[in-house]
């Protein structure tokens, strides 16, 4: 792809030339017609428009949009400069830019422009909070939460920047300023569905009995959410409410067989609570049969297959739970163990 070296270039030329001469517009807007994959009448429209008003820069940024929507990222990206160059002080025409590097996976550049964005306009919330979601993806916690509180500052009633902030702080390790974003985010917005799931598995492992009506908030808006009914099943199944938790495992393999996680947590209640170690190799063979290469599956089958005194079988499945992850420690730790008898 062209992308990372004909927009930079296209940057270049917005901050250090003048604005080119209508015939070179006109033939510009032509062949990125002519080029264009997309046959749809709003793209067509939309040239029409441009061939009218070669210098209509909000012009440009809603093609760059169309494009960006259907994936022609060098033309979104393109486009967005060409916006840029005619009109340098509007943050939406660096935001896309800054998509199309972000969906070109081009993330030096897509911060680099938001910066340049927040810098002409600091009181952009979107490109405050993009740049934010930059700087969590690439671990950097302090630097999204100033950008996050300069968001904020502009609207305190900004969802968005209190669940980024609770995101934040929970890669942080604090748990209680993360649980704390969360909720004033749903206070804000008591639609936001991640917010909710958020709050359900960070309070499910603090055993905190508010943990599961997050989750079923949360189920009520999306009913059909398979990970949220798997996640209402680990909740009863981390407060020790062994038979609800596994309903619920039975309830969602009725709507998705191949769930392997229910399976797998299934084969957990019945090996490590009830003992019924037959029964828990059933589960961690449905888990193995719906991913072959489930290595945590084939340890706690070996574990069963060695309460049962089947040395045999326990040691063909450490080594097959070795074979997939070399790095298991407890199936490297049983399989030493039981040759050193």
């Amino acid at each position: 792809m062209r992308f990372i070296y004909i927009i930079p270039v296209l940057l270049c030329f917005v901050y250090s030339c003048g604005s080119s001469s209508d015939k070179e517009q006109e033939k510009q807007i032509a062949v990125d017609s002519t080029l264009s994959k997309l046959n749809n009448p709003e793209l067509k429209a939309m040239n029409a428009s441009l061939l009218a008003d070669p210098n209509n820069a909000d012009l440009y940024y809603k093609r760059g949009q169309i494009y960006l929507k259907n994936n022609d990222l060098e033309a979104a990206g393109n486009d967005a400069a060409r916006a840029i160059k005619l009109d340098s002080l509007k943050p939406e025409y660096f935001i896309l830019l800054s998509d199309a590097y972000f969906a070109a996976n081009q993330t030096r550049y897509s911060k680099e422009t938001l910066e340049r964005c927040v810098k002409a306009n600091p009181g952009s919330i979107e490109a405050n909070l993009k740049l934010a979601e930059l700087y969590f993806y690439v671990k950097k916690y302090e630097d999204a939460i100033k950008h996050i509180n300069n968001a904020l500052k502009v609207n305190e009633n900004t969802a968005k920047g209190y669940f980024l902030k609770g995101m934040c702080y929970k890669e942080l390790g604090d748990t209680g300023l993360a649980v704390s974003s969360f909720q004033t985010t749903v206070e804000q917005d008591n639609e936001y569905f991640d917010a909710y799931i958020e709050l359900g598995t960070l309070l499910t492992a603090k055993k905190n009995p508010l943990a599961v009506e997050y989750l079923k908030t949360a189920l009520k808006m999306q009913p059909e959410n398979k990970d949220v009914v798997y996640n209402i099943g680990m909740y009863y199944q981390q407060m020790k409410n062994y038979k609800t938790a596994m309903e619920t495992y039975k309830a969602l393999l009725a709507k998705d067989a191949n769930y392997k996680e229910a399976y797998y947590n299934m084969g957990a209640i019945e090996l490590y609570t009830n003992k019924d170690y037959k029964q828990a190799i059933k589960h961690f063979t449905n888990a193995i049969n719906a991913d072959a290469n489930y290595a945590d599956a084939y340890f706690a089958r070996g574990v069963c297959y060695e309460e049962l005194k089947d040395k045999t079988n326990a040691v063909a499945d450490y080594q097959m739970a070795i074979q997939i992850n070399p790095q298991h420690a407890f199936a490297i730790g049983n399989l030493n163990a039981i040759e050193k008898k």
